[in-house]
């Protein structure tokens, strides 16, 4: 298409979507039993969804139902991305009503997962995996990638990737709370695994 436009074409990265939620290693309680439709998005209307976290994945599978490559399954009513699969066409990211699926590079090398805005007192009692906003990653990432945008502790990938691993991930063990900052693994049932063993 470059070629036939006169234009050149840029550099196409390779993408993945991922979970930003980590309400399984958190314990994530729930509040109410919820009866209605069995969508994320009709749940989330009642209440923010029937579990603690009103920021945390609703588990009632819209995302993988609207998945047209199969790339999405439930695992203990927590959608689990494979790669392999996954073509990164955002359909998932488009269908979560708390969009905690996002696009990352298959390169990635951290990522937050966890999408809460809440204060650190409300997530420690709600979630013991969730993030508590108390900004050391951001202070220690000598690459400035790391910020809170809207509320959320984001990483922006590029800056991370450019600078490489010569900061050793500082940003992981400046973190006070275990799980809220990982280093990225594309096998993402793996990873779930490890962090809940």
């Amino acid at each position: 298409m470059a070629q036939i436009s006169g234009k050149a074409a840029g550099a196409v990265e390779d993408l993945v979507a991922v979970v930003h939620c980590s309400r399984i290693q958190g314990k994530v309680h729930t509040k109410y039993n919820y009866i209605g439709y069995g969508t994320c998005t009709g749940a989330n209307i009642a209440f923010a969804g029937p579990l603690d976290c009103q920021y945390g994945c609703v588990g009632f599978g819209e995302c993988a139902e609207a998945c047209p490559f199969d790339a999405i399954t439930m695992i203990d009513g927590f959608p689990v991305i494979d790669p392999d699969e996954c073509v990164a066409c955002g359909k998932c990211v488009s269908t979560c009503p708390k969009r905690i699926i996002k696009l990352i590079p298959k390169g990635a090398r951290v990522f937050v997962p966890c999408n809460t805005r809440d204060t650190a007192k409300v997530t420690m009692s709600v979630c013991k995996a969730g993030c508590i906003h108390d900004k050391a990653c951001i202070r220690k990432c000598p690459a400035k990638a790391i910020s809170e945008v809207d509320g959320v502790v984001t990483v922006d990938h590029k800056i991370c990737m450019d600078y490489g691993p010569d900061c050793e991930e500082v940003c992981i063990s400046a973190c006070k709370k275990v799980h809220v900052l990982q280093r990225f693994e594309l096998d993402q049932e793996k990873r779930l695994k490890e962090v809940a063993a």
